[in-house]
């Protein structure tokens, strides 16, 4: 534990995910771009394959980003499963990205909340 009383690195598990998220959702953008227009008939070639095959990558680091924050904020199974979805779902990657972020600060606020509150009562 960290004078914070958070466990030590877990600030820096949630930058990582928050990072990972932001690239990844945009990646996912781009690839659906790509795909919509493909719809339309338009095959952009090599340029569809290289953000295709970019997402899939960047998508694993995203999941390695995301289970680092799931191992250390020991987070429940729909929590996981919610941020596993966030990466092949457009849009949903920034809109998970936001309430995770959300409710770490939320944990950490009350964290620090009942550590001041403990101190002072045995002080």
């Amino acid at each position: 534990m960290n004078l914070s009383g958070t466990p030590a690195g877990l600030h820096g598990a949630v930058t990582r995910y928050r990072v990972m998220a932001f690239i990844v959702g945009t990646a996912l953008l781009c690839l659906t771009t790509v795909v919509i227009f493909q719809a339309a008939g338009y095959h952009p070639g090599t340029l569809g394959k290289v953000v295709a095959i970019g997402h899939g990558y960047l998508y694993l680091v995203y999941l390695a980003a995301a289970a680092d924050l799931a191992r250390r904020a020991r987070w429940r199974l729909g929590r996981i499963v919610a941020v596993v979805c966030a990466g092949f779902v457009p849009f949903l990657a920034f809109i998970v990205e936001h309430r995770v972020y959300q409710q770490m600060q939320a944990e950490w606020a009350a964290e620090a909340a009942s550590g001041t509150d403990q101190a002072t009562v045995s002080g």
